[in-house]
């Protein structure tokens, strides 16, 4: 009878795309001689590093590895680094789980790994229900991978720092000049990434959607290449808008703001592709440039279009322009969020002195640049931010102006005001000369370093790499020599220090059995109560007999301290929309409520609450009806 060892190489090596990488190594290489000489071709483990990882580093240059030759890469070798780094990684998200002491350290490791790091921590962010510290896995998992997802949008947007130290001249194509060192699609990207958590629809996922939003176009145009630029344009206008890639299907002023329309990576996967203006110029622009079309976003006051330029000396028609115009464009507007038509330059003039703008038309009718258009949409995010916070309707009507994916809207609150202010840092050029600019911008950090402060202290590496280089620019005084030591940037560096020596600490534990006698606490952490006075509902989170007033568990987080009496413990508690509200309340203010069962008995409110719950619980226990801590660090004995 035939056995295996008759089989020829090329068959046994495609037996083993079907076993898994791990046996593989463990167990086939060690069979034989041969065995062992056919487990180590770089066919195969280049095969295994394509199919078991999806995300790599971009120091990898993976893609240009797989179409280059077989042999320059040391494949076996790549999949054993990143088997290695999983398993580090595996162990700091351990860590990071078992003890708040080094937390924020742990998390900064993870990040340095960039995406490596991406395939196991989406691993982490989706544990079953069954496992014993599901909550607490998967949210600290997600906060390192949002990170890391934010170190690549402010990568991408300090790209237009080093463009704005270069020298432009006028001989400088519009591209270049335009697109400010960035790509537009991927520029306004950096805003999903901040919301992205354990989604797909990162930079390159958009890049990929609009490569084939552009295939499947030209798919239907048999004879684009004998279009002008005129017809490609209004061709792909009508396009897009007939399979309703662009716009909103039915605008409302309160749908209008929905933070959803803000997004570009959210427009293009969401079946319905809801879009802003800003945005919907955008994914024009996108797909005429990949179709060798010259298209910018036109930012007009309260609304904006795309433009499209002709080749130079050449006419939207295709007709040569005479020899004195031999460099000059035509340009055609269209407005992709609205219509599907070209928009007669008389129409825009018309609508600019409706708006009271009666001169200076042709300035705002060039394209803008990109560094602009982010601006601009920072500017739609706050004001989409804005509006929820200030709407009076019940909570579950208003769940859906910052739904962008099931089951994640709480979290999508403050990273959404937060790529704003990062956004509004990073798009200003290095003009220190400028006293108004540094002005502006010494705000913008300052409400960052509240914002990173309370909400995102596992950024302190972020901060440290991108604002503190740039604060020595634009808060220095001109043309003065500075020491180390007073670098306007020392007061980031202090506060990240501050932030660093309160994670590596330990904070003496509370005892009930350490009350002195007499003082009793009714309440323990991991209980759900409803407020007897405002009726809402919250979860406990710690405990203090000492006044709210000194309240200071965790100084990273944000809490209120209205009260200074000592006859009675109070609570602090996570309520709110997002859980980054921490209340401090009395006791005889809370009354506990008794549940039994599933997930599916808490409140609505507590419900959302769920993803960022891992903050503080490990799971919630049926059972006992209760959230399992994942703070017995300080209280040992709830």
């Amino acid at each position: 009878m035939a056995s295996i060892d008759d089989l020829p190489d090329e068959i046994v090596h495609h037996i083993l795309l079907y076993v898994s990488p791990e046996e593989t190594l463990t167990k086939i290489a060690l069979l034989s001689k041969r065995f062992n000489r056919v487990a180590h071709e770089p066919l195969l483990w280049r095969f295994y590093c394509e199919h078991s990882f999806k995300y790599w580093q971009s120091s990898h240059h993976f893609k240009d590895r797989l179409r280059g030759n077989l042999r320059d890469t040391d494949w076996r070798g790549l999949f054993l680094q990143r088997l290695g780094r999983n398993a580090r990684i595996a162990r700091l998200v351990d860590g990071i789980v078992e003890s708040r002491v080094l937390r924020l350290q742990k998390i900064e490791e993870i990040c340095q790994y960039g995406y490596d790091a991406k395939d196991f921590l989406l691993t982490q962010c989706r544990v079953p229900d069954t496992v014993d510290d599901v909550l607490a896995r998967r949210y600290y998992s997600c906060s390192a991978l949002d990170s890391i997802h934010r170190s690549l949008a402010i990568e991408e947007w300090a790209k237009y720092q080093k463009y704005a130290a270069r020298r432009i001249d006028e001989d400088t194509p519009n591209s270049e000049r335009l697109n400010c060192g960035m790509r537009l699609e991927r520029a306004l990207g950096a805003f999903d990434m901040f919301m992205l958590h354990d989604n797909e629809g990162d930079l390159d996922e958009i890049t990929e959607l609009l490569d084939d939003i552009t295939a499947r176009f030209r798919s239907t145009q048999a004879h684009l290449n004998e279009m002008t630029t005129r017809q490609k344009a209004i061709a792909l206008a009508r396009w897009l808008h007939s399979n309703n890639m662009t716009g909103l299907n039915d605008p409302t002023e309160q749908t209008y703001r929905y933070l959803r329309n803000c997004l570009i990576g959210r427009a293009l996967r969401d079946e319905h592709h809801p879009s802003l203006p800003i945005i919907s110029a955008a994914i024009y622009s996108a797909i005429a440039s990949r179709l060798g079309m010259e298209s910018y976003p036109c930012a007009l006051p309260n609304h904006v279009h795309a433009t499209v330029l002709s080749p130079p000396g050449i006419s939207l028609d295709g007709y040569r322009l005479p020899l004195d115009q031999s460099e000059h464009q035509e340009k055609m507007f269209l407005d992709p969020y609205g219509s599907d038509e070209e928009v007669p330059l008389d129409y825009i003039h018309h609508f600019l002195s409706r708006l009271g703008i009666h001169t200076n038309h042709e300035n705002l009718l060039n394209p803008t640049a990109t560094d602009l258009i982010v601006m601009r949409t920072a500017q739609n995010i706050r004001a989409s931010f804005t509006s929820f916070r200030t709407n009076e309707r019940p909570l579950s009507q208003l769940i859906p102006m910052i739904e962008l994916n099931r089951g994640d809207w709480a979290r999508n609150l403050q990273p959404a005001l937060y790529s704003m202010i990062w956004a509004s840092i990073m798009m200003v050029p290095v003009l220190p000369e400028n006293d108004e600019i540094r002005w502006d911008w010494q705000q913008d950090v300052g409400d960052l370093r509240t914002y990173f402060y309370e909400y995102f202290p596992e950024d302190s590496w972020l901060v440290e790499k991108y604002v503190c280089p740039m604060y020595d620019v634009f808060a220095a005084p001109p043309r003065r020599q500075q020491t180390e030591g007073e670098l306007p940037s020392k007061r980031v560096r202090d506060q990240i220090r501050e932030i660093r020596r309160v994670d590596a600490s330990r904070k003496p534990p509370r005892r009930r059995s350490a009350l002195a006698d007499g003082t009793k606490v009714k309440y323990r952490v991991g209980q759900v109560f409803k407020h007897k006075r405002y009726e809402y509902h919250g979860i406990i989170l710690g405990w203090t007999v000492e006044g709210a007033s000194t309240w200071d568990d965790n100084p990273l987080s944000p809490s209120q301290r209205p009260w200074s009496t000592y006859s009675q413990p109070f609570y602090r508690c996570m309520v709110g929309t997002d859980g980054s509200d921490h209340h401090v309340i009395a006791e005889e203010n809370i009354e506990v409520v008794k549940l039994r069962g599933g997930p599916e008995v808490l409140p609505l409110e507590i419900k959302d609450l769920m993803p960022m719950a891992g903050k503080f619980f490990k799971r919630w226990d049926a059972e006992n009806g209760v959230f399992v801590s994942n703070l017995r660090e300080m209280f040992p004995e709830d």
